[in-house]
């Protein structure tokens, strides 16, 4: 308890005291239907005569009475490509066959199928994006006259990947394996057909400090061999949980980098349900407390450039993660290890190392939340498509999924970017006829 109280007044806890009221904005109602295009619906009077006196009215201005926003629902459209052919006359008379030139035709994605590029990305940006799984998907094309089924739209999905997005998302590897810093993490996933006991989704995507943002998930086992084949070559830092499967990447010269938020929550889940009354609680409470002053350090320097927040770590983070280790040796060694707060000790001496590697360069980050934020985005989707039937349709959630968060961390419209790609690739890419 005394060693407690000297933290506390050594490092006094920091408290934040809202003392104004959140302002409504004026004018934000005006912005939004300023930005959106429009069109005038006019009301005028069918009799022009004056009600009491029977003479003609005479029209003096108008006034915009209110604006309202038009939802206009989707539809369907049949395009038919219509491709003229010409014949030259003259070599026709030359030789003894004629000659016969047609005009180019765009190709579709996939051939002899009502998928095309703006239909299948609709399908793609509503699973993907917006998380409406397959089967409400198909209530929704047959409302619109199109009697499609989930198999059909599952399938379009795994032929674009197999022709056209998995040769993306090779090239989205090789970039993220030439950056300093990437991020890394892992969830379980469910897939029936697999022969796998259990599946998982790893993810690993670009540093805060990256130019150009990368996000890439990866199907495959909970094995380190799916960490070590997917980052194979790549020579960085790597922020991360301390799962094992990792450890193994530090004889290719990765330097694994820890994952503070990961020691904070192991000391919050050792804190019993009455804090005040059970005194181990309150060196639960010391280890969140030092966590809580790291990150602090943090959001001051979160503008700093990457060398004065470098010289920040050196001078003020340093002294304080070198007292956290030492606090959390000695106190290890009075607490059981298998116990919730044994565990949370046993995790910070542990990898104490890990921890310290934040201080070697300023574009690390304190904690591994970058990856946790990423994962979240296959965490809503499961919630809503549950699982994957094959292993087939689960890596082509991951391709698929790659896509879009590569191009939403660009800034970039998901639909639009799909869309484009499905217009595009096919006319890029020679394929040939058993593909299509």
């Amino acid at each position: 308890m005394i060693t407690s109280l000297k933290m506390m007044r050594t490092y006094p806890r920091i408290t934040e005291t809202i003392t104004y009221k959140r302002r409504k904005q004026i004018g934000r109602k005006q912005e939004i239907l300023a930005s959106l295009a429009g069109e005038q619906v006019h009301y005028r009077l069918d009799d022009l005569t004056c009600p009491d006196c029977r003479h003609d009215l005479k029209e003096i201005g108008t006034v915009c009475a209110r604006q309202e926003l038009l939802f206009i629902p989707a539809k369907l459209k049949r395009i038919d490509h219509i491709q003229h052919s010409y014949k030259c006359q003259h070599c026709s008379d030359e030789t003894l066959v004629d000659k016969i030139i047609k005009a180019p035709v765009p190709k579709a994605p996939l051939n002899n199928s009502l998928g095309s590029a703006s239909l299948i990305a609709n399908t793609i940006y509503q699973k993907y994006s917006l998380k409406v799984p397959a089967y409400r998907q198909e209530k929704d094309l047959q409302r619109l006259g199109l009697p499609l089924d989930r198999k059909t739209v599952s399938n379009w999905h795994i032929k674009v990947c197999e022709y056209y997005l998995s040769s993306i998302y090779q090239l989205l590897r090789k970039e993220l394996l030439k950056l300093d810093v990437i991020h890394a993490d892992e969830m379980p996933y469910r897939v029936l057909d697999s022969e796998r006991v259990k599946d998982y989704v790893w993810t690993f995507l670009s540093g805060k400090h990256a130019e150009k943002p990368i996000v890439l998930y990866h199907h495959g086992s909970r094995k380190g061999e799916e960490a070590w084949d997917f980052l194979d070559g790549y020579r960085g830092y790597l922020h991360c949980d301390q799962y094992p499967g990792y450890f193994k990447l530090s004889k290719q010269d990765v330097t694994l980098v820890g994952c503070m938020a990961h020691a904070r929550r192991k000391f919050f889940e050792a804190l019993p349900e009455d804090v005040k009354e059970v005194n181990a609680a309150s060196i639960a409470k010391q280890g969140i407390h030092y966590c809580d002053l790291m990150f602090s350090l943090e959001r001051r320097w979160v503008d700093l450039s990457v060398e004065e927040r470098y010289e920040k770590r050196q001078s003020e983070l340093k002294p304080l993660l070198e007292k956290f280790n030492d606090w959390c040796f000695k106190r290890s060694i009075s607490v059981l290890p298998s116990g919730k707060l044994g565990k949370a000790f046993n995790y910070c001496v542990n990898h104490k190392d890990k921890f310290m590697n934040v201080l070697k360069d300023g574009r690390l980050e304190l904690s591994n939340n970058r990856a946790e934020r990423a994962v979240k985005e296959i965490v809503m989707g499961r919630k809503n498509w549950l699982f994957s039937q094959s292993s087939t349709g689960a890596d082509a959630m991951a391709t698929i999924m790659s896509i879009l968060e590569t191009a939403k961390q660009n800034g970039l419209d998901q639909f639009k970017y799909i869309s484009y790609l499905l217009d595009k690739l096919p006319n890029e890419l020679s394929l040939s006829d058993n593909q299509c």
